[in-house]
Parts: structure tokens; C-alpha cells; sequence
């Protein structure tokens, strides 16, 4: 398959601004994340001990390669200069780096413009997130990247913990042209609040009938006790909302959400079909529907698109159910009960449907890629640093930070943080460009419980996952765009359910049918 090429309209003299992001020499030390002694000659030697390791360092740095990477990781942007997490990073691996770091509202606006630039400022590396990993295929074509199928055989912990099919999804023609940024598919947590529960003497909801009290009772029986009636049974970011209410059908959203590109495809018969156009998602949407008329669903769920949106209505306290990546309840909970602590959050299984089926959103193998450009100057250093990433002691770094200043192992084999992990937590995961399960399953953060809660429901995944069709490129914007507008309608009442063959016979017409064809034959082809 290959992708129709982007239009690259911007030079690299506009991409410098505002890119760089924290990082080069390698200079850190703990010292700067440590209170300040009030001991003078405490100091003077401290000071002469920071010198001597600043000299010993901008050796070493003459001596390593410089490996220019652009990367981003969204929602930890900020940290200090000359950090020890840089400085643990570029001993480990023996490279200096030089983070590029573009803002992650618009990253591959930003990534774009970088690539389009001079020659002889490209970097070395560039992580091509989910929604950019079509790009790959465009670059390959463009002869823009590196051959990586004989480096990464010197890669001993890319080749043991990245599944050889993540790898597969990285090649062309049988050459690997990029490092898999690769995850496992349980990542969405169904919330409620456990506050709301007690308040109102209510069990915990096990099927959609459950759901639909307890949501009724959210709505309409002043869960937080202010006497005004100014509460939804539930909300969430967009589309993204119901997913587990889909899933209670057997079905998954099939408009693209927090985590998710494209359509979700399912497999009947051995063939694949759209979710969009699965009739067991109007069954879904007739019990949403049904929801919403009744006035159990928050109306602005449609403009609530952004984690500040969420953020701002849970400060309100307007919602006492909804569902959302595996790291936002623990963060917004900690902040709530800053103002009350009696606010208490709980992730629980998704509802139980009529058929007794269950399922949240399974998001796709991949969650991006790390390619090297042709121009790279040390391809080695680049795979040495890549490979160290994926280790053990590397993840545990860009994700935890530094052993016995941020972490530490415990004689009985636990990990647990130390202060200085809460110092820096805003920024700590600056420099993680793949996923690390290990550590995030491993050591007792604020947010580990509920990234372990995750993997104890069953998803729905997509059974189109990684097959990229030429219809796809064509058409797919346009078909979410319009599907988006149809199930909005469906949901609020706009357009009656009796519409939905309609929406169908439009859906395949628009180019739907072409899809469908295209990546059945896709998926034909990977099976041999």
C-alpha cells in the first residue's frame, strides 16, 4: 500500500522555534533536585563535587556521539535543565541527546515541517505517533529511511520484549524501516464515584440495568448533597463516552476516540466488517438514545473533547460516572480531594449486557513507531540508545526515573518511590518515547493500582488492526466525519434510529463498500 505523499508548505527555519525540549549535554546531577544545605563549607564542597563531575562529564560528552531524536511525551512537558533522569540516560546508553522535543497539541504538524527542512539539519531519529504511522509507508516510498533489519539484530532487549508481529507491522517488503512502539490493549478504566454510591446507600452497578438505576439515581436524587439539581448520571470526551456500553453488546465505537485512529473492524465468518455499520451498534445506540432522552447524559458530552473539559466539569462535581484512559482518574481524584477529601473515585467492570456480553475498547498493538532517517549520523549510537530504552534498566529510567533517587528496590523484591518522585513527577516521563509495561505494573506509583485495574476487563479490540488500505487514505476522514455527524444525531434525537439503513447504504456508498473490500483482501493476504 502506498499512502498518497503529505504536503510539506514549511521550511526547518520555522520548526527551531519552540522545539527544543530539555536535554543535550548530560550535565545533570542530583544536586539539583535536592534542598540546599545551609552549611557553608557544606556547600563549598558540594560545589567543588559538582565541578569535578561537570568536568568529568563534558568529557565523557566530547567523547559519545550526539544522536539528535525527536520525540514528545504528552502531559509531561517541563522539566529542569541538566535533569539526572538525562544525565542516567546518556551514560547508560553513550550517547549524547539532543531532544526535540515539538508541542504535542499539533506534533505532527510539527514532525512534518521538521522533515521537510534542509538536509543537513534532518535528525536522526523521529518517533511517528499512532495517528502518523500511515507516514511510514510514504516514507519508505520516499527512500527516506533507514534500513534498520540489520542494526536491530545487535538490539538483544528490542528483539526480547517487542513481539516479532509488532516488528512485522514495521516492515515493507520484508526490511524493517522502525522500532514498534508497542502496548498491550487494556488502557481504559470505566470510573465511578464510590462517594456518590455510599451517599445514596447504592451497590455497585454489575449489568446495563444496574448502570441505568444508578445513573438515574446520579441525575436525580442529589448524589452530593448541594440541594440543587446539577449532576449527570454520566459524561466522557466525545464519542469516547460509550464505548463500554457498546461493549455491553458485543460491539465497539466506531468513531475514533482517545486512543484510536481509524474505524474499528470485527470478524463475521471470516470476513471482516465495520463496526460503524454493525447492527448490533444500533442496538447499542437505542439504549443510549434512550439515556439521553431521559436526561442521564451529560448534553455537552459532544464539545467535551480535551482532558481540561473533563477535568473542569469533574471539578464541578456534574458527573458521577465515565470512562477515560487508564491515567486520568488517579490524577484528578489526587487533585479533588485537595479541596474535599471525602470524594472518592473507583474503577469497576464495565456493565453486563442482555446477552451477557462485556467489553471495553482494546486499543491497537502499536501505538506508533521510531524511525532513522537516511542521513543519520551514527546508526549504531541510534540503536544502542533505542535498544536501552527497551531494557529493563531503561524503562524503569524514562518511566520511574533514577534507582536510589527516585526509586529503590526493596529487600523483598517491591519497588517503591522515594520523595523525590513526587518532586518530579510532573516531568519524569519526559524522555519515554515507547511504552514500558514492566515498570508501570512493577513499581507502587499514585497511578499503578489503576493501570493493574485495566487488564481486569475484557476488551474489544479491532480485527482490523494494522492492515492500511488505499480506500482508507481516501476516504476515511471524510467517512468518520460523516458517521461522527450521524451518531451524534442518533444519540440526541436529531435523526430517528429508523434512519440507520439509511446511514448504512450512505456509509458504503461514500466509499465504504471500497473499504471494506480493500481490507478484506488485506487480510486475506496476511493469512496466506
Amino acid at each position: 500500500m502506498k499512502k498518497k505523499v503529505l504536503a510539506m508548505l514549511l521550511g526547518w527555519g520555522l520548526v527551531m522555534t519552540g522545539l527544543a525540549g530539555c536535554g543535550g549535554s548530560g550535565e545533570g546531577s542530583s544536586e539539583n533536585s535536592r534542598p540546599e544545605s545551609t552549611d557553608s563549607a557544606e556547600k563549598s564542597e558540594e560545589s567543588s563535587q559538582s565541578s569535578e563531575s561537570g568536568s568529568d562529564n563534558e568529557q565523557a560528552d566530547s567523547e559519545r556521539p550526539t544522536v539528535s531524536f525527536v520525540f514528545t511525551k504528552g502531559g509531561f512537558e517541563g522539566c529542569p535543565d541538566n535533569d539526572v533522569i538525562l544525565q542516567k540516560l546518556e551514560e547508560a546508553s553513550d550517547v549524547v541527546l539532543d531532544h526535540i522535543a515539538p508541542p504535542s497539541a499539533n506534533y505532527a504538524e510539527q514532525v512534518n515541517v521538521i522533515l521537510s527542512g534542509d538536509k543537513s539539519g534532518l535528525p536522526d531519529l523521529v518517533k511517528l505517533n499512532s495517528a502518523m504511522f500511515n507516514d511510514l509507508y510514504d516514507y519508505v516510498d520516499q527512500g527516506a529511511l533507514m534500513d534498520m533489519s540489520e542494526l536491530v539484530k545487535q538490539c538483544p532487549n528490542i528483539l526480547e520484549n517487542v513481539p516479532q508481529e509488532a516488528l512485522d507491522r514495521c516492515s515493507v517488503d520484508g526490511k524493517l524501516y522502525a522500532i514498534p512502539v508497542f502496548c498491550s490493549p487494556n488502557r481504559y478504566n470505566v470510573v465511578i464515584r464510590q462517594d456518590w454510591l455510599d451517599n445514596l446507600n447504592l451497590e455497585t452497578p454489575v449489568t446495563l440495568e444496574d448502570y441505568h438505576e444508578v445513573m438515574r439515581a446520579f441525575t436525580f436524587e442529589d448524589p452530593d448533597g448541594n440541594g440543587q439539581d446539577d449532576t449527570y448520571g454520566m459524561t466522557g470526551l466525545s464519542m469516547e463516552t460509550f464505548d463500554f456500553i457498546y461493549g455491553a453488546f458485543g460491539a465497539m465505537a466506531p468513531i475514533p476516540s482517545y486512543n484510536a485512529a481509524s474505524t474499528y473492524w470485527y470478524l463475521d465468518n471470516g470476513e471482516l466488517k465495520p463496526q460503524v455499520t454493525n447492527p448490533k451498534v444500533k442496538e447499542a445506540l437505542e439504549t443510549i438514545r434512550s439515556w439521553y432522552e431521559e436526561g442521564l447524559i451529560d448534553p455537552e458530552f459532544v464539545t467535551c473533547t480535551t482532558d481540561d473539559d473533563l477535568n473542569n466539569k469533574a471539578m464541578k462535581n456534574q458527573f458521577g460516572i465515565s470512562y477515560h484512559w487508564w491515567t486520568w482518574e488517579p490524577k484528578i481524584e489526587a487533585q479533588l480531594q485537595e479541596v474535599d477529601p471525602n470524594i472518592s473515585f473507583r474503577r469497576i467492570a464495565p456493565p453486563v449486557g442482555p446477552d451477557g456480553q462485556s467489553g471495553i475498547r482494546g486499543v491497537g498493538m502499536l501505538n506508533g513507531c521510531v524511525v532513522m532517517l537516511q542521513g543519520a549520523k551514527d546508526p549504531e549510537a541510534c540503536m544502542r540508545l533505542l535498544d536501552w530504552m527497551y531494557s529493563e534498566e531503561g524503562m524503569m529510567t524514562t518511566y520511574t526515573g533514577v534507582e536510589g533517587i527516585h526509586w529503590q528496590k526493596n529487600d523483598d523484591g517491591t519497588y517503591v518511590t522515594l520523595p523525590q518522585y513526587e518532586e518530579d513527577a510532573a516531568w519524569i516521563q519526559w524522555y519515554s518515547a515507547f511504552e514500558a509495561e514492566w515498570p508501570l505494573l512493577q513499581v507502587e506509583t499514585p497511578l499503578v493500582q489503576s493501570r493493574r485495574d485495566s487488564f481486569n476487563w475484557p476488551t474489544i479490540s479491532n480485527d482490523g488492526d494494522g492492515l492500511i488500505t488505499e480506500a482508507e487514505v481516501e476516504y476515511g476522514a471524510d467517512l468518520q466525519a460523516f458517521a461522527m455527524e450521524y451518531y451524534t444525531n442518533f444519540i440526541t434525537g436529531k435523526t430517528s434510529l429508523d434512519e440507520w439503513d439509511k446511514f448504512v447504504e450512505e456509509w458504503n456508498s461514500r466509499g465504504g463498500t471500497r473499504w471494506t473490500e480493500e481490507i478484506n483482501a488485506e487480510y486475506k493476504d496476511k493469512r496466506g
